[in-house]
């Protein structure tokens, strides 16, 4: 197991870093408040104590740092509706001097930022930035590493490759505690389902504290997992860190006391239930389905929609069969993930959309939807049948190859977009902006982490034991 984790955690953090090396600050969902808030919290601010108006003109809560953290334009990338700009529009700045700096996150729980946040407090500037994210992508990683080699040769394991989707990744290589929480529930779904106590401990006590929704997930994780497995949880290794995460959980949300969580800024029209369901059905449904693969940026940037179409036939390719060989527990647990996902969609647009505009993310719930594909990676019956015909370790190593070229693709397309503009063809080198270690070794460190996922994908760690000959032994 040794081996297959210290590639997994290889590969996963190459897939992570290609995103950290080529984004530009803020070139990714509210990157710009995450990384003010990890600055924070290495300097003691765990709360805000002011209010300030970010670069999109947006009064927030604010603590005190240096001008640095962030460009004085940070949202000049995407702000300018349709006119998306590359990232050449963005003006760094050396001077330190302290200045009220905004963060929407300010109230966020620190334990994320905590984690991530050193480099930052150290470079206070774009170099802090990206050794920042290197230091999230390598987190993440050893978390997708430890759910890769609990889960085993085989199907488990691919599906874990496919749970980690270019959206994840980005997620993951950039300041944004989504990504560790997806990687947390990712590992916690594993852990208990190969009942690898221990781990599951660790993963709940993350997948509880990096964000709001948090214990929502670790209860429904828990919940799945357990019905699914027809098992129950005794094992102190799990429930100290659980009951240590949650106890911190609710303490914080005690403290924070974040009232002002749906201030909205700017004012908002008027809306019914009615004209909120109907605008899901014609936008925002196809918005969060794209966005678990791949929507960037702030939501501007798109990918091809065969890209999309063929991550999910990918994950079809599990979850198909596993519904029709599967257990009626199993079938009962992958069900339950897929509408309780949707129905935690709805309830939050329908609860935010009146307060603040459109407000629910795919991504939002990746932490629990992940348990789709993962789920159905348990298909014992499946995988009995594959087997015997000489094609499960084909198909592993085919779903997880077949996913290498749509990460850089998605990479590429993303480069192309902040060197280039939001409108060039697919040409993710040269530009008006450059990332700071050049065009290039992204690419290859994206390429390298995808195809060490493939060649462990269906190895075994464990060393065949010898047998020994019994011949002339038996008259010793």
């Amino acid at each position: 197991m040794r081996r297959a984790y210290l590639i997994a955690f290889v590969g996963f953090f190459l897939l992570g870093a290609a995103w950290a090396l080529a984004l530009p600050v803020n070139g990714t969902y509210d990157e710009k408040q995450h990384l003010v808030r990890a600055w924070a919290v290495w300097t003691g601010q765990w709360l805000p104590h002011d209010r300030a108006v970010d670069a999109s003109g947006i009064e927030t809560n604010a603590f005190t740092g240096p001008r640095s953290l962030l460009p004085a334009d940070a949202d000049c990338t995407w702000i300018d509706k349709p006119a998306y700009k590359p990232a050449s529009c963005l003006i760094d700045t050396d001077d330190r001097s302290s200045v009220l700096v905004p963060s929407a996150a300010a109230r966020y729980s620190p334990v994320y930022y905590a984690l991530v946040g050193l480099p930052l407090r150290i470079s206070p500037d774009g170099t802090g930035l990206i050794w920042a994210r290197l230091l999230s992508a390598a987190l993440s990683a050893l978390l997708l590493a430890a759910a890769f080699a609990l889960a085993g040769p085989g199907l488990l394991r691919a599906a874990v490759v496919l749970a980690a989707t270019p959206m994840a990744m980005n997620l993951d290589g950039a300041i944004n505690p989504n990504g560790m929480e997806i990687s947390a529930a990712v590992l916690l779904y594993v852990a208990l389902l190969r009942k690898h106590w221990p781990a599951a401990g660790v993963a709940a006590a993350l997948l509880l504290t990096v964000r709001d929704l948090g214990p929502l997930f670790a209860v429904g994780v828990l919940a799945v997992a357990l019905f699914v497995t027809g098992s129950w949880v005794r094992s102190r290794a799990f429930w100290l860190p659980f009951a240590g995460g949650a106890a911190f959980a609710v303490v914080w949300a005690l403290v924070a006391s974040r009232t002002d969580a749906v201030d909205p800024g700017r004012p908002i029209a008027a809306t019914s239930t009615g004209a909120i369901l109907r605008d899901v059905a014609d936008n925002r449904a196809e918005f969060w389905v794209r966005q678990i693969i791949g929507q960037f940026g702030y939501g501007e940037t798109t990918v091809s929609l065969g890209m999309i179409g063929l991550w999910y036939l990918l994950v079809a390719a599990l979850v198909v069969p596993a519904l029709w060989f599967g257990t009626t527990r199993l079938r009962m647990g992958i069900g339950a993930v897929a509408v309780a996902s949707v129905a935690l969609l709805l309830a939050l647009e329908l609860y935010f959309a009146p307060k603040v505009g459109h407000f629910a993310h795919g991504r939002y719930v990746m932490p629990l939807g992940v348990g789709v594909v993962l789920l159905a990676g348990l298909a014992d019956r499946y995988a009995a049948w594959l087997s015997d015909r000489g094609w499960l370790n084909r198909l592993a190593v085919g779903l997880v190859a077949v996913t290498v070229p749509l990460d850089l693709y998605a990479l590429a397309r993303v480069m192309t977009r902040f060197q280039r503009g939001i409108n060039e063809g697919l040409n993710p080198t040269g530009g008006t902006w450059q990332p700071p270690l050049g065009s290039v070794l992204p690419l290859l460190t994206c390429l390298v982490g995808g195809a060490l996922l493939g060649v462990i994908v269906t190895r075994s760690s464990v060393r065949p034991t010898p047998v020994h000959s019994t011949a002339n032994t038996l008259s010793n």
